[in-house]
């Protein structure tokens, strides 16, 4: 199976930071912050400087978005960052626990917050970035989930 690489068809720096906006081929515009990359990856130090930054354009044929002075990140990495910044609402919440296949009680446990809080996020609470990226590593990398997953048995407890 041959698998196609996404292509950026247009990219532009907004007024705002080191937000990026992107466009893909035959798909709506998205966009990244682009600070966090910056300020951790000495080879796009020069991006500090919103100078530059702003001279953004694609290159390699939609491969990438480059910069002055041989600067480039991957379209796929931009895409992954889009994704990875995007709102991890309840929906995404009970969608990933689909997906995954576990119950309220053992989402907690794997996610060390209690019943309740998970019950809370199922109803429309604020979930945490650091839950959000807890549970998109997990999907990505299921050996996570395994190594800290503790299956819960069903009916009730029995009496001592």
């Amino acid at each position: 199976m041959v698998q196609t690489l996404p292509k950026l068809t247009k990219v532009e720096a907004t007024d705002t930071g080191h937000m990026l906006r992107f466009k893909l081929k035959n798909s709506a515009w998205r966009e990244v912050d682009l600070e966090g990359f910056i300020s951790r990856i000495q080879g796009l130090a020069a991006l500090k400087d919103e100078r530059v930054f702003a001279k953004a354009k694609v290159i390699d044929w939609g491969a990438a978005v480059g910069w002055p002075g041989d600067i480039g990140i991957a379209t796929e990495t931009l895409l992954r960052a889009a994704d990875e910044q995007r709102p991890f609402a309840a929906t995404d919440f009970a969608q990933w626990q689909e997906r995954m296949k576990v119950s309220n009680q053992e989402a907690a446990d794997a996610l060390g917050v209690s019943l309740n809080t998970i019950k809370n996020w199922r109803r429309g609470r604020e979930i945490p970035v650091a839950a959000a990226i807890a549970c998109r590593m997990m999907e990505s990398e299921p050996t996570l989930l395994a190594a800290h997953f503790r299956p819960r048995k069903t009916g009730r407890p029995k009496a001592a």
